[in-house]
């Protein structure tokens, strides 16, 4: 499997396609074949059970592609749970304080770093029973990816103490619910939103961390690539199904406009 730790630091640009509620294996060769960096697993609004979830975890890794999730709440059981899986990044959404990512960073990481419970053996080892104990937890400790997910206005408020963190690698932005902490639901183009989403940028670079976006495509991402944004999560297969569907449709309908039956 490729490392996301290494990608982030070599790539000009990462891209992941976001998994929101098909968790089949051959989804994860779909990925595979799209040429994308990594996986995003939306796991806060995304509907599927553990059992599915650690089956697809596993068939990203056989594929290469690193896999990153958001956690539905900050507690103990749902990150380990995710690592021992196999995903390699932990997005914690909301996050707001200094207080919540050190907590974050506790769960991701082996002592010293943190107090992670260590269950090699698992999809995190690929199901290698005879991992080397200290090996695996040094590698873990290197390679986990710590995602600050920032989607208020008091996260943008407190981005700099939140970034302090060395072990936070990615200060990531929630347009949408940003633009509802601001009152403005869904205006991406509102310049208080813009001068928030700056405030992160300008902390990020800072303190030496990628800044991360999700999108809907290229076009979307181009303002923010030049501001320095470099990690997009991107369409999930709900939307492309969703913009297949209506394009086949409606290409029916215009031949239906211009074609008689028959003719």
């Amino acid at each position: 499997m490729k490392s996301l730790k290494t990608l982030l630091k070599q790539s000009p640009m990462l891209v992941g396609m976001t998994t929101q509620h098909v968790m089949r294996p051959w989804l994860s060769k779909v990925w595979k074949h799209s040429g994308c960096d990594f996986i995003f697993v939306e796991y806060e609004h995304g509907f599927f059970n553990e059992a599915d979830l650690a089956d697809f975890v596993l068939s990203c890794r056989s594929e290469g592609l690193p896999i990153v999730a958001k956690v539905p709440e900050l507690s103990r059981t749902a990150v380990a749970k995710l690592l021992d899986s196999g995903v390699t990044g932990i997005q914690l959404p909301w996050t707001e304080s200094k207080e919540q990512i050190d907590r974050l960073v506790s769960l991701v990481k082996f002592p010293p770093q943190g107090i992670r419970a260590a269950a090699p053996g698992c999809g995190n080892s690929d199901y290698d029973l005879s991992v080397d104990g200290p090996a695996f937890v040094d590698h873990a400790n290197q390679e986990t990816v710590v995602l600050a997910h920032i989607e208020t206005r008091r996260g943008v408020e407190n981005i700099d103490e939140i970034l302090s963190n060395p072990q936070v690698d990615i200060a990531f932005v929630g347009m949408y619910d940003l633009s509802l902490s601001y009152g403005d639901a869904g205006n991406f183009t509102n310049p208080v939103l813009a001068k928030g989403v700056e405030t992160v940028i300008a902390s990020a670079k800072r303190n030496n961390k990628v800044v991360g976006m999700y999108v809907p495509d290229a076009a979307a991402a181009e303002r923010w690539f030049k501001k320095g944004v470099t990690f997009f999560e991107t369409a999930s297969e709900v939307d492309l199904i969703n913009q297949g569907a209506q394009r086949i449709v409606r290409d029916f309908r215009n031949l239906a406009k211009v074609t008689k039956p028959g003719a």
